[in-house]
């Protein structure tokens, strides 16, 4: 009990900034140039922002990558860059990581400045002359992150004919419409009033097309325009 009261005065003592303030996992981007490239883990802590990315190798032989010392995260508010200061289990280019087989993983972090934590989506470019990567538009909310995924899972289930499963999805999805919304609450809401109305029970089409035109997402006009294109209802 003493040396576990001792362990806990110890952490206790312990500067709060060697804690992450913010953890996105998984974010998703608006556009990428390399699939074989992701993000894990976006980490901002007060004193730096920490990304750490997974690239697969798909070359049958001679396979490898490097980061570029000219890499940033912007600001797309204030197109304010932040350059790379430090990374860990990557080299810099010129000097490369070779890949010994097809199918071969590198996980690294890449280090930078600290970021505004009220930040919505920001881009990680690496400026370079060869095979450079980018990912535009990272979203940094985990809620949203999260419900795209939600919604991704519910159209595997749409195209599978899955329909119980896929409402059970899109219904979720718009169960709470977060700040600063993305596409799929509106497609989520479209599909949901598609479904029912496909299936001819429109009592509960016209519910959810209610719920679309009394719901938050600022470009509502625009589904609720889509859904009158394809089903005649207003």
């Amino acid at each position: 009990m003493v040396l576990k009261s001792i362990i806990l005065s110890l952490l206790l003592l312990l500067p709060l900034w060697v804690l992450p303030q913010i953890i996105i996992e998984k974010p998703f981007a608006a556009e990428l140039s390399h699939p074989e490239l992701s993000i894990e883990q976006i980490a901002i802590y007060p004193d730096s922002t920490v990304v750490s990315l997974t690239v697969l190798n798909n070359a049958d032989s001679n396979g490898w990558f490097c980061a570029d010392k000219n890499i940033y995260i912007e600001n797309l508010n204030t197109r304010q860059r932040y350059y790379r200061i430090g990374s860990h289990g990557i080299p810099t280019c010129p000097t490369t990581h070779n890949f010994s087989r097809k199918g071969e993983t590198l996980s690294f972090e890449l280090i930078f400045p600290p970021i505004p934590k009220n930040l919505n989506s920001i881009n990680l470019i690496e400026d370079c002359n060869k095979a450079c990567f980018f990912f535009k538009g990272i979203i940094l909310s985990n809620k949203l992150n999260s419900d795209i995924r939600l919604f991704n899972l519910g159209m595997e289930y749409y195209t599978k004919n899955d329909i119980a499963q896929a409402v059970e999805c899109f219904s979720k999805v718009v169960e709470e419409i977060p700040a600063n919304p993305t596409h799929v609450y509106g497609y989520a809401y479209y599909h949901l009033v598609m479904i029912f109305y496909t299936k001819g029970d429109k009592l509960t089409a016209s519910f959810w097309l209610n719920q679309l035109k009394t719901s938050a997402l600022p470009n509502k006009d625009y589904f609720v325009r889509m859904v009158k294109r394809d089903t005649g209802m207003e």
